[in-house]
């Protein structure tokens, strides 16, 4: 996952708004910090996405949301 790929999947799963919130203010243990946190240290973003995606309980489906065709990422929305 790109750092691209991972704004994209925040944005879409979460919604804008709600998405930027929990990267910038939603602790997370896995990582230690916030998603931003997390990336500005160098961490994979696929690492933070599957630990935001853990800590919100969205489903395990959307681990590889940037993996998925225009149409599988509609029916998870």
């Amino acid at each position: 996952m790109k750092t691209s790929e991972f704004w994209d999947a925040v944005d879409s799963v979460f919604g804008p708004t709600l998405g930027r919130s929990y990267a910038s203010d939603l602790y997370l243990p896995a990582i230690s910090g916030t998603c931003l946190e997390a990336l500005e240290a160098g961490l994979a973003p696929q690492r933070v996405w599957e630990a935001l995606v853990d800590e919100t309980g969205v489903g395990e489906s959307c681990k590889w949301f940037h993996r998925l065709d225009a149409k599988a990422r509609r029916s998870l929305r």
